[in-house]
């Protein structure tokens, strides 16, 4: 039996081995919200008028940043649920062993039944609720960098960002079915489980962007910024099926990098803030063209070809970036120290992963920030998010500026697996002003 217990065990592993989130948020905007912050460039580079609209004249730039994220579905005992699948096909394996020219088949037909059904719905629960998506983003120096100057007449960003993702879900596969009159179709059924196994897809990301912002009105109540930024993605896409009957790991090192294909195309997003002495409000569109990226074909993969075939996966499947309108808003006290905002993107947007309803996004987000008045003093902001489409998951937010220069923001969701988080983000990053 151990040919069947092991590829369950192999698929098990590939959980933790594909966290190299779900659509993180930069730097500080993890802790605080989406709402533009002005204290560090990451937190106000979301919103293209940001850079403008703090209005302080000089540099900034990023030295290091780097993201780390997980999400998984609601798979309460998804263990267990592996290990006892790999148990009920031992117990059934042994009890076809057991037929012999004293034992008739039929005899047995109770405790087949009871067996067929028992991983049957197995395997429903894990293919409902099976999956993981992880990633990994950074940064490195001078990027972001940002310039406001009077002889710009605005503010200039330029931006280079790196970004991975990985996700695995289940194929449900055919439910078994053994014709429990029949020994030998009995036992092929049990070795071949048709088409139950992981799917796998990576999204491999650099974004560079070009953006300007500039002030197009002003009175004597506040004054009006508009930004907007060019964006080249280039993206290689991955993905390929791991078969109940495959050696899981190998074949992962093996042969993913052979299912890729990496293409390139522009992104524009747009964005206007008023600002008043004591509060701000702003509205962004990302994705104003919508970029386009085809996932490569899988050739020659019965696990796949199955899948397929079932209406599991998508042959033609392709990554869109899709355009999403963000509002926002922000109140503070007169000398800015204090802040508290909020922000809501007015429509779902599916991520890499589309053909998985748990990878769509649409963030509301509120928060409060402290900024001190010595950069010996840490700074501090405190929040909550929620995902109103896909996974649907709500996150605890919080941050730390240290010195001015260092920052740690993390995110951890509300709800739990086996009293662990579903899903967590974390971002540290050091910037500098001149």
């Amino acid at each position: 039996m151990r040919r069947h217990t092991l590829p369950v065990a192999a698929l098990a592993a590939l959980l933790p081995l594909t966290a190299t989130a779900n659509h993180q948020p930069p730097g500080s905007a993890l802790g605080f919200g989406d709402a533009t912050r002005f204290a560090d460039i990451q937190g106000s580079k979301q919103n293209p008028a940001g850079p403008i609209a703090g209005s302080e004249r000089g540099v900034r730039m990023g030295v290091f940043s780097l993201g780390l994220s997980y999400e998984v579905g609601d798979v309460s005992d998804f263990g267990d649920d592996f290990e006892d699948l790999g148990g009920e096909f031992d117990e059934l394996e042994q009890k076809l062993e057991a037929v012999d020219e004293d034992t008739d088949i039929d005899e047995l037909e109770d405790d087949l039944q009871t067996l067929e059904t028992n991983i049957n719905e197995i395997l429903d629960r894990i293919a409902d609720d099976g999956y993981l998506t992880a990633g990994v983003t950074g940064q490195f120096v001078p990027f972001p960098f940002e310039t406001t100057q009077d002889a710009l007449r605005g503010s200039l960003l330029v931006d280079l960002e790196y970004s991975a993702r990985g996700h695995l879900s289940v194929l449900r596969g055919e439910d078994l079915d053994l014709d429990v009159g029949n020994q030998q179709e009995a036992e092929e059924a049990l070795e071949e489980l048709d088409g139950f196994g992981g799917y796998i897809r990576s999204a491999i990301t650099r974004t560079f962007t070009l953006g300007y912002g500039t002030t197009v009105y002003d009175n004597p109540h506040g004054l009006l910024f508009a930004g907007a930024q060019l964006k080249h993605h280039q993206v290689e896409l991955s993905r390929m099926t791991v078969g109940f009957d495959d050696d899981a790991g190998s074949k992962l090192s093996d042969e993913f990098g052979e299912n890729s294909e990496t293409d390139s195309d522009f992104g524009v997003d747009l964005g206007v803030m008023w600002v008043g002495d004591w509060y701000r409000a702003g509205a962004s569109i990302a994705n104003l063209v919508e970029p386009s990226f085809d996932y490569p074909a899988v050739e020659d993969e019965a696990t796949y070809d199955q899948a397929t075939a079932r209406g599991e996966i998508d042959p033609d499947e392709s990554y869109r970036m899709e355009s999403q309108l963000n509002v926002e808003g922000a109140v503070h006290t007169a000398d800015g120290r204090w802040l508290l905002g909020g922000s809501l993107d007015l429509n779902a947007a599916d991520g890499p992963f589309a053909d998985g309803s748990d990878d769509a996004y649409q963030w509301l987000t509120v928060g409060g920030a402290y900024r001190p008045p010595h950069a010996a003093l840490p700074g501090w902001r405190l929040g909550y998010r929620q995902n109103l489409a896909g996974s649907e998951i709500g996150y605890i937010t919080g941050g730390v500026t240290l010195f001015r220069v260092l920052t740690l923001d993390a995110a951890m969701s509300t709800e739990t697996v086996d009293s662990v988080p579903r899903a967590f983000m974390f971002n540290a990053g050091v910037g500098v002003r001149f």
